[in-house]
């Protein structure tokens, strides 16, 4: 069985939003697009803005769905859903990551990218490279 996970695309001034998962975090020292896990009868869209809010302390509106990418990691296969994201604010409360970094869609594949998130790069770059 797969499960859904919602990721955040944020794009601002031609750059890309992505964070570092937190050291004692799983997948910790690796870059991904915020996102998390859709709780039941969430849709992926309300799902990206809570996660937004519980991870970075900032209110989101949720857009399109850019692209979906299936990952299967040892504990289990993600759907990861990465969706267009409009935030509100830029001033971060980090929570499960230790770092941010605005970086060019061109640039985004020489980060230590989670697995699951490489696929969405790709699309990144494709579209906006």
């Amino acid at each position: 069985m797969k499960s859904p996970v919602a990721a955040a695309v944020v794009h601002l001034d031609g750059k890309v939003l992505i964070t570092r998962r937190a050291p004692g975090e799983k997948l910790a020292g690796m870059w991904e697009f915020p996102g998390g896990k859709l709780e039941h009868l969430e849709t992926p869209e309300d799902c990206i803005t809570r996660e937004l809010r519980e991870e970075l302390g900032v209110e989101s509106n949720a857009g399109e769905i850019l692209t979906t990418t299936v990952y299967t990691y040892p504990g289990g296969t993600i759907e990861l859903i990465a969706i267009m994201v409009s935030l509100q604010s830029t001033q971060f409360t980090l929570q499960v990551h230790d770092q941010f970094e605005w970086v060019v869609p061109q640039d985004l594949l020489r980060y230590d990218l989670a697995p699951a998130d490489i696929p969405i790069a790709e699309e990144i770059v494709r579209k906006y490279g």
